[in-house]
Order: C-alpha cells, then sequence, then structure tokens
C-alpha cells in the first residue's frame, strides 16, 4: 500500500498513538549529555521563556509491519527514546512532590505518564509503549522504565551509560529549577510547565508505511544531506532498501558486523574498507559512491558479507594489543608500532592484501616497509599524512584488481615517494620531536635495534623520557634562545626508567651522569663520554642516532 499515515503530531499524539519497537540493526542508544542532550534541554528552556508555542521536534519514520503486527521505529529512534527518559525524569519528580506533601494534582501527573507515555510492566504483562533493541531494551526497562537509574551502579555498555548520563543530566537541570523553592505546589507547577511544553509543543513530522522498502525510501530522502546523521546509517538504510528479497540476509551481516567491531568507529572502517577495494573517495562522498556502486540485491548481500568476514582484520588493525587475527608476532609488533604513531591511512592496503589471500610473509614484509614510509616521510620529514592516504588508497585497489600481485610491486608503487637515506639523514639531523610517545617509540627502537640482550620494555608508564638539558633552566648555563632551539631535539633525549629519572630531575650534567652509569639502557650509557653537554653534544648524539636510524627503517630492495 505504501504511506498509510503522513502528518505533523504532538509528542502526546505520537506517543499514545501506537506500541513503538526499536529494530535490532538500529543503533544503539547514542545521544551525548554535553551535545545532544544539552541541545535538548536548550531547545525546551528557550520554548519556554520565549513563550512559543511549538517546536519541531524533527521527524519519524515508522513502518508498521503487518507480518510481526508491530510498529518499528525506523527513523527518530534517538528522539522517541530521548522523549521518553525525560518523561521518566518527570515522572519520578512528580512522585518526589507527592511523597513530600501529599498534593494529590502531582500523584495525577506521575499516573499520567506511567500510563500514556512509558506503560506498565511485569514478568507476566509487558504494556510498554516503547522497546529498544536488543543491547539496550533490559537496561532501558530496568532503570527508566520501571524505575530510576541507580546511583551506585554504573554499567559497563557504553550505550548503558548515555542512557544513564541523559536521565540524570535532565534530572539535574530539572532539579535545580525547584530545590530551592519551599512551597509543593510551587514545585508542582514548573514541572508542569516543562510537562505540558513538551507534550504539546514538541512537534514532530510523522510518516508511517506499511512497506518496509518505502519506508527505507523515505529515511533516505529526509536524511541524505542531513549534516548530523552518520554515513553508516545512509549505508545501512540503502542496502536494505536495495536488498529486495535478501534483505533478512543483508540485516543479518550486518548486525555480525557491528557486534564484532564493537566500539570501533564503522563509518571509519567503512571508508577504509570502501578504499581498499574501490577508487579513493572522501568520506564526504563515500555514501554517494556506495549508493551508485552496491545498488542490487546480490551486491547487497556480497557486499555485508565480505565487509563482516573483514571486520576480524580490522579489528587487529586497530587494537593490535587487544585483537589477534595474524599469527605472525612481528606483524602484531608492527601494527603497535605503527598505532603509535597514530597512523592508519595504510588499512586499505592489509585489507586489500588480505582479501586477496597474500601470505603473512608478504603482509610482514609490507608492513615493514610502510613503518620505514611512515617514519622516514611523515614522523621525521614532517609531511602531511592525508597527502599518502591517496597512494595507499591506488596501491590497495590495483591490489584489488589484481593489478599488484607481488610485494616487488607494491615496493615499486611506493620507493618513488619514499624519503631516500640522504634525505633522511638530513632532515633527521636537525628533527625535534615535542610528542613523548613517537619520541619513546624512536628511542626505544634504535636501542633495540642494536642491543639484542637488553631489551626496552613498551610499557611508558615504567619508562620516562629524559631531556638531558632539562626543561627547567636552572642551574644550567644557556641562553633562553639556546635552550627553546635544542630541549626537543631527539639528540638531547633519552630513555631511563623511572627511578632514576625522578631522582635526577634538573641536576646538572656532572650529577646527572652518576645516575646514567648506572643505566641499562643502551643508548643512555654513552652519555657518561661526554664531558659537557652543550648544542655541539646534542648535534653530535643525534648524528650518530640517524646512523642507527637510517638502519632501523630502512627500504631494501625486494627480490
Amino acid at each position: 500500500m505504501g504511506i498509510k499515515n503522513f502528518g505533523f503530531e504532538t509528542i502526546e499524539t505520537y506517543l499514545q498513538k501506537g506500541i513503538y519497537f526499536i529494530p535490532d540493526y538500529q543503533r544503539e542508544y547514542s545521544w551525548l549529555k554535553d551535545e545532544q542532550i544539552d541541545d535538548f534541554w536548550t531547545d525546551i528552556l528557550s520554548a519556554i521563556e520565549e513563550n512559543r508555542d511549538t517546536h519541531f521536534f524533527g521527524q519519524v519514520v515508522i513502518h508498521d509491519d503487518k507480518t510481526d503486527n508491530k510498529k518499528y521505529v525506523i527513523d527518530g529512534q534517538q528522539r522517541t527514546t530521548t522523549s521518553v527518559i525525560f518523561l521518566a525524569v518527570l515522572r519520578d519528580l512528580f512522585e518526589e512532590v507527592y511523597n513530600e506533601s501529599n498534593y494529590s494534582s502531582a500523584r495525577n501527573k506521575f499516573e499520567d505518564i506511567r500510563l500514556k507515555f512509558i506503560g506498565r510492566w511485569s514478568e507476566d504483562e509487558d504494556e510498554l509503549r516503547l522497546t529498544l533493541g536488543r543491547v539496550d531494551k533490559e537496561y532501558f526497562r530496568e532503570n527508566i522504565q520501571i524505575h530510576k537509574p541507580k546511583s551506585i551502579i554504573d554499567p559497563d555498555e557504553p550505550s548503558h551509560k548515555r542512557i544513564k548520563e541523559a536521565y540524570k543530566e535532565l534530572e539535574s537541570r530539572l532539579r535545580k529549577l525547584i530545590e530551592n523553592v519551599s512551597d509543593s505546589k510551587e514545585k508542582y507547577n514548573t514541572l508542569v510547565q516543562f510537562y505540558n511544553k513538551f507534550i504539546n509543543g514538541f512537534q514532530l513530522m510523522y510518516v508511517e508505511t506499511d512497506e518496509i522498502n518505502e519506508a527505507f525510501i523515505i529515511f533516505e530522502t529526509l536524511n541524505a544531506r542531513g549534516k548530523d546523521l552518520e554515513t553508516s546509517d545512509l549505508l545501512k538504510n540503502h542496502l536494505f532498501r536495495s536488498s529486495g528479497s535478501l534483505i533478512e540476509k543483508v540485516k543479518d551481516e550486518w548486525m555480525k558486523t557491528v557486534e564484532n567491531i564493537e566500539s570501533i568507529d564503522i563509518t571509519k572502517f567503512l571508508r577504509h574498507y570502501w578504499n581498499s577495494q574501490y577508487r579513493f573517495t572522501r568520506e564526504k562522498d563515500l555514501y554517494k559512491k556506495i549508493r551508485t556502486e552496491v545498488n542490487t540485491p546480490h551486491k547487497s548481500e556480497e557486499f555485508v558479507k565480505n565487509f563482516r568476514i573483514m571486520s576480524d582484520v580490522y579489528k587487529n588493525l586497530v587494537n593490535p594489543s587487544e585483537e589477534l587475527y595474524f599469527l605472525d608476532s612481528q606483524i602484531q609488533k608492527t601494527l603497535q608500532n605503527m598505532k603509535t604513531l597514530s597512523a592508519s591511512s595504510f588499512y586499505p592496503i592489509i585489507l586489500a592484501m588480505v582479501n586477496r589471500n597474500f601470505s603473512e610473509i608478504d603482509i610482514k614484509i609490507t608492513l615493514n616497509a610502510l613503518e620505514s614510509f611512515i617514519v622516514r616521510n611523515v614522523v621525521v620529514a614532517g609531511r602531511v599524512a592525508n597527502k599518502y592516504e591517496i597512494l595507499f588508497a591506488k596501491i590497495a585497489h590495483k591490489i584489488t584488481e589484481k593489478e599488484l600481485t607481488e610485494i616487488v610491486q607494491i615496493y615499486d608503487q611506493l620507493k618513488p615517494e619514499m624519503l631516500n637515506d640522504e634525505e633522511f639523514e638530513m632532515v633527521f639531523n636537525t628533527f625535534v620531536v615535542k610528542s613523548t610517545k613517537v619520541a619513546k617509540f624512536l628511542l626505544r627502537e634504535i636501542n633495540d635495534f642494536i642491543e639484542n640482550e637488553v631489551q626496552v620494555v613498551a610499557d611508558n608508564r615504567r619508562i620516562h623520557l629524559e631531556h638531558i638539558m632539562p626543561k627547567k633552566i636552572g642551574e644550567w648555563n644557556v641562553d633562553n634562545e639556546t635552550h627553546q632551539k635544542y630541549l626537543n631535539r631527539l639528540g638531547n633525549l633519552t630513555l631511563l626508567g623511572q627511578e632514576f629519572n625522578t631522582s635526577i630531575q634538573n641536576k646538572p650534567f656532572d650529577l646527572k651522569k652518576q645516575i646514567y652509569t648506572r643505566s641499562n639502557i643502551k643508548i643512555t650509557q654513552p652519555l657518561c663520554d661526554y664531558r659537557t653537554w652543550d648544542e655541539s653534544a646534542i648535534e653530535n648524539r643525534q648524528k650518530n642516532l640517524s646512523k642507527i636510524a637510517l638502519k632501523r627503517w630502512d627500504f631494501p630492495e625486494i627480490i
């Protein structure tokens, strides 16, 4: 039949119009207290202060599923859920007013909210007017619809935390308005003002259809140009709309992917995955590109199936210390190095290699080359990483298209853009590093390259970054200009155990050397050979470090 109901509805009419369900494939509750909840409060407060009759609260798209005999919220689940949270806050505050004063009108409002907008629930009867998806359903029922959130218990699920924070934030805002009011009737009148404005003044554009495909088309039409909607939401809707008779398979694969990647940003995963399979696309154009390419039931099924398979690989790329896809320990170590360097633009290359069944040996060699590339070009030379995002995506696409089938071919694509040894050594000699995390990584890798027996522990909490010429000049005979110029040169930095570092702090170099002699860290021990520590010593040491860095992050010929 298609659209069966369309128009503007107040919150009161909307919430009493039907019993609503959030599909399991929809996002969990995502509104944040400092963003959307703050905006929500600002909207209702300004509507009251400006005495506005109406406020447009957005749209909802409902699928009246005759097979299940349920009304599913296809669009508008966040504002629907927040509406119930806000009404639950009002319910509980009306009950407080009644309990402290026996004011019967407050009791009536408590009952109205509970029966008209929230509903009742027992083990035998479920009369709730809104049921959330699988992840949030039980928590929302117990901590919003039946009771208020338990103060002493912090939920584990991120969406549950957001639900609790939304309730607490709105409760706090309302409570501040009535906490210094002694008269119960005045408290009641303040709460009623917010209650009436919300249920009668907040309006939604309501669209209801009994055709699921029609619901997805409406959703897409309403949101495709919306600035706040995630690319992943638009894509999910498009895939469902395009899946035809395969919709249940597509939904199932999508849900498995969302569950698998857990807290990882699915839009970023989408972009990296797309750029591993197709021509480079920026995030703002991603939805249009996918909509054009993936437009049949078969293509939709194929896309979500491979997307789900690649989610295991992506988890390992993003969280190498917590996830395991690759069995080679050296791959895991290199991925951890890349994470330390905040590098992610290379992800499409690895996704494409896995998808084309490259061996772990080939992936390990390629990752080593990519690490050298990023250290040389981005970390040390300071070239913008975005420039290489396009290069890496082009390489990934060529791998997918089977234009690059050997790692030597991948190497040949990288080499022309790579800083050669002479360029790298030149920029390294004057390299300034202000990131403690990056400085520790570089020094640790240089140390471990020349010392096989005593490796520096990777735990940054146990190893400190030592500024040989200290951050505070103190007793050091150095002018401000020289201090600023050389303080964060890599040659002025070294590694020490925590107990050593805290004991020497800003002491003169002669006293520091006494501590350096006790260190087991290879790159720290030679500092004792210096008689003084000045700009000449820093430059000398940095040149020595650059010789080792050249070998550690080399780019050897691959045969």
